[in-house]
C-alpha cells in the first residue's frame, strides 16, 4: 500500500457523515487536485508556504492506512532514512493512554512507562534535544480532549491528567519546541481547535489502480483476479467500499473461496452479501483451525458457532451504541465472552498487542475493522427481533416502540415492516450518521437469501415476499422532515440493501428525459436524484428546486446536490438549520464549484452560511438573499460583513472573495 502519499487539503469542516458517505465522497476526488506529500515530508513546509508546521493532524476513515503511515515514517526514521534532524521520537497510541484513565502522571513519568528504554531521559534533555510526539487514533481517546477548562502546565516533570498533559503539548505550553503529529477518524477532529494545527493532511485510501493491482498482486491466477475485478465494478457500494485496504482483503478473501470451492449461485452484490459471506467463510477457517480440518454441514457448523457469534455481536452493538471501537476485559466479561472465546475469530476480533510495562495489565481488543462491528451489531439486533427480545428492543428503539410494535402486528407479517421502519428512524436522529451502516446491514439481513446464508444466527424467520415488499414499500414512503436531507439518502441505500432498484432505474429514465419538469417526483426519489447527482462526474450547471415537479419535503431532499453545481437557486423552499449546513459544506469543499447561490436562509441560519464563506475554498462569486424586507437584507448583509473578513487586499467584496457581491 502507497500510504507513505498523504494529500493535503482537507476541508476544515468536521465531517459527521457517517464514514461510508465520506468514502463516496473521495471516490470522486482525484489526487491530482490536491497537493500530494510523502509521509517523511508531513513537517516540511511546501515552497509556497512561510509557516513553521509544529503540530500536524492527519484524518481518514477507518482502515483507510493511518497507522501504516506512522509506522511507515517511524521504520524510516529508525533506519536512518529519513527526517535525522528529530533525535528522540515517541510514539504513543491513544488506545494506550486509555488506560491510564484517572491517575495522574508528568510527561516525563509518562514517557518513562510507555517507553521504558528511555529511563535515562531527563527533563534537561528533553528541553534541548528535537523531540516528535506521534499521538494515534484520537478518536479512540476516552474521555475527549478539552482545550477550554484545562490548566496550564509548562514543566515536564509536574504530575497532571493524561488530558491536560495533551493539550499543553499541542497547544505548545509544554515543550514549544516538539513536534507533534496527530492521527484521527474525521468525526474526532473537531477536538482540537484549528488554530492548533499547523497542517492538516488526509488518507484517502486506494485508488482505482491500486485496487486491480491488489488483487492482481493477492492471486497469481490472472483469470482469477480479473473476474473478481469485473464483478466489484459491477457494484457501486462494494466498488467505493474497496477504497479501504482491509475491505479489499475481505473481498478477496470471500470471491476466492466462492470461486475455488466451485460455490453455485451469484457472487455477492451487497455489502450485506459480502459480509454474511465473510463471516461464514471466517468460521469454517475458524473450525478447521481448532477442530482439526473437521468437516460439519452449513446448518450445524452455525449451530456450533451461533452462541459464540452472538455474544460477539452483542458486544459490538451495545458499544456501537456508545461510539466505541476499542473494547477491555470488562467489556467483554459482561456480555459473555472470554479473551480465547473472541480471539479464535481471528478474522474478525482481534487482541491489540501491549509491551510490558506496569500499567500494562489489561489487553485491547477491537474488531478488524468498524464495518465488521457494524455487521455484528445488525446481526444481533436482528436475532433479538426474531426471538422476541422485548428488553433489547425497547431500550434501542426507545418507550415509543411497545406503543407502535406490541399490539396485534407482533405476531403476524406486517411486524418486520414496523420494526426495520423504527431502526431507520432512529438511525435518522442520530446527530452524527453512527447507525447509517449498521441499519443498512439490518435491512438486507431482512432478505431470504442473507437469512439462508446464516441459517439459525438470526433466529427462526420466514419473511415472505409480501412482507419484504412491505418494508420497502414504508422505506420508499418514509418522511423525514426533522431530518437532514444528506441523511435521507440513507433510505435509498437500504433500498439497494435490500435489492430493490426500482428507485435508481426511475431516476435514471429521469435523467435521459427530455421533459423533466412534467415528471412528477416522490421524495425518495428526490434522495435518489440528489445522491446521483452529487457522485456525478460532471458538475451540474445549475440546480433551481423550484424546476423540480416535486413536494415541499422533496425539493428539501434535493439540497445536497448543491455539493455538485455552479449555480443554485433555493428560493422558495424552507431551509432550515440542517439544510444550511449543506450548503455551507458545499462552499467549504476542495474542490467547491459553488459560484452562484441564491437563497433564503432563516436569521438563525446566516451565521452557519458565514462559516462556509469564510473558507478559504470558496469561490462563490453571487450570493442573493430573497425572502428579506430592505430592513432585514441590510441586517443580513451586515452579519455577513461583520463575519465574513477577507484580507485587507481582497475586500473588494462582501462573501470572503474578491468579486462577490451580496444581491437583494
Amino acid at each position: 500500500m502507497d500510504s507513505n502519499l498523504l494529500e493535503m487539503g482537507l476541508s476544515e469542516e468536521v465531517n459527521t457523515q457517517h464514514e461510508v458517505k465520506q468514502l463516496e465522497t473521495a471516490s470522486k476526488k482525484k489526487i491530482l487536485r490536491d497537493a500530494p506529500i510523502k509521509c517523511h515530508d508531513i513537517f516540511k513546509a511546501s515552497p509556497d508556504q512561510q509557516v513553521h508546521i509544529r503540530v500536524a493532524l492527519t484524518v481518514g476513515v477507518a482502515g483507510v492506512g493511518k497507522t501504516f503511515s506512522v509506522q511507515k515514517f517511524t521504520l524510516d526514521w529508525a533506519e536512518g532514512l529519513e527526517n535525522q534532524d528529530v533525535s528522540l521520537l515517541i510514539p504513543l497510541s491513544f488506545r494506550e493512554l486509555n488506560l491510564i484513565k484517572a491517575e495522574q502522571y508528568s510527561l516525563l513519568r509518562l514517557l518513562h512507562v510507555f517507553h521504558p528504554t528511555l529511563q535515562k531521559v531527563t527533563a534537561e534533555t528533553l528541553a534541548v534535544c528535537s523531540v516528535l510526539f506521534i499521538f494515534d487514533g484520537l478518536d479512540e481517546s476516552r474521555p475527549s480532549l478539552d482545550f477550554h477548562n484545562n490548566e496550564v502546565v509548562s514543566d515536564v516533570t509536574q504530575p497532571s491528567s493524561v488530558n491536560v498533559l495533551l493539550t499543553n503539548l499541542i497547544s505548545g505550553n509544554l515543550l514549544p519546541s516538539a513536534l507533534v503529529w496527530i492521527t484521527s477518524r474525521p468525526a474526532a477532529t473537531n477536538q482540537i481547535p484549528p488554530a492548533r494545527v499547523d497542517r492538516v493532511t488526509e488518507v484517502r485510501g486506494f485508488t482505482d489502480v491500486q485496487k486491480e493491482e491488489y488483487f492482481r498482486r493477492r492471486f497469481s491466477d490472472e483469470e482469477r483476479s480479473g473476474r473478481i475485478i469485473s464483478h466489484i465494478k459491477t457494484s457501486r457500494s462494494l466498488h467505493i467500499m474497496c477504497l479501504i485496504p482491509v475491505f479489499c482483503w475481505i473481498t478477496a478473501t470471500v470471491l476466492d473461496h466462492m470461486l475455488t470451492t466451485d460455490q453455485r449461485g451469484e457472487l455477492p452484490q451487497t455489502l450485506t452479501d459480502m459480509y454474511s459471506h465473510f463471516l461464514l467463510v471466517q468460521t469454517k477457517r475458524k473450525k478447521q483451525k481448532y477442530d482439526e480440518g473437521h468437516e460439519t454441514s452449513p446448518r450445524e457448523l452455525t449451530k456450533a458457532d451461533g452462541k459464540l457469534l452472538l455474544k460477539l455481536g452483542r458486544l459490538a452493538f451495545e458499544h456501537l451504541e456508545k461510539g466505541n471501537i476499542m473494547f477491555y476485559q470488562e467489556d467483554l466479561e459482561q456480555c459473555g465472552l472470554d479473551a480465547t472465546e473472541a480471539l479464535v475469530y481471528s478474522g474478525v476480533c482481534t487482541e491489540i498487542f501491549k509491551r510490558e510495562s506496569v500499567i500494562f495489565q489489561k489487553t485491547v481488543y477491537c474488531f478488524v475493522h468498524l464495518s465488521i462491528q457494524e455487521f455484528l451489531a445488525a446481526v444481533y439486533l436482528f436475532h433479538c427481533y426474531s426471538k422476541r427480545n422485548t428488553k433489547v428492543l425497547k431500550n434501542f428503539l426507545g418507550k415509543h416502540w411497545k406503543k407502535n410494535f406490541l399490539g396485534s402486528d407482533w405476531k403476524n407479517d406486517s411486524s418486520l415492516d414496523v420494526f426495520l421502519s423504527e431502526a431507520m428512524q432512529k438511525s435518522l436522529r442520530s446527530k452524527n450518521g453512527h447507525l447509517d451502516l449498521f441499519v443498512r446491514f439490518l435491512h438486507g439481513l431482512s432478505l431470504e437469501s442473507n437469512q439462508r446464508l446464516l441459517g439459525g444466527l438470526l433466529g427462526q424467520t420466514h419473511n415472505s415476499p409480501e412482507m419484504i415488499q412491505r418494508a420497502i414499500n414504508t422505506l420508499k414512503e418514509m418522511r423525514g422532515e426533522d431530518t437532514s436531507a444528506d441523511r435521507s439518502i440513507n433510505i435509498f441505500h437500504c433500498l439497494t440493501e435490500m435489492k430493490d432498484h426500482s428507485v435508481h432505474q426511475e431516476i435514471q429514465e429521469f435523467l435521459q428525459s427530455e421533459n423533466r419538469s412534467q415528471k412528477e417526483l416522490s421524495e425518495i426519489q428526490c434522495s435518489a436524484l440528489a445522491h446521483m447527482l452529487q457522485m456525478s462526474e460532471e458538475v451540474l450547471d445549475e440546480l433551481d428546486l423550484m424546476k423540480y415537479k416535486t413536494s415541499q419535503e422533496g425539493r428539501r431532499r434535493l439540497i445536497p446536490a448543491v455539493r455538485n453545481c455552479r449555480k443554485a437557486v433555493l428560493y422558495e423552499c424552507y431551509i432550515s438549520e440542517t439544510d444550511c449546513e449543506v450548503v455551507a459544506s458545499a462552499l467549504k469543499s476542495n474542490p467547491s464549484h459553488l459560484r452562484e447561490l441564491s437563497i433564503t436562509p432563516l436569521k438563525d441560519s446566516v451565521k452557519l452560511l458565514c462559516a462556509g464563506l469564510q473558507s478559504p475554498n470558496c469561490r462563490l462569486e453571487t450570493l442573493r438573499l430573497g425572502g428579506y424586507s430592505l430592513s432585514e437584507i441590510s441586517w443580513a448583509s451586515s452579519v455577513l460583513s461583520s463575519e465574513v473578513q477577507p484580507p485587507p487586499s481582497e475586500r473588494a467584496g462582501s462573501c470572503g472573495t474578491p468579486s462577490c457581491r451580496i444581491h437583494q
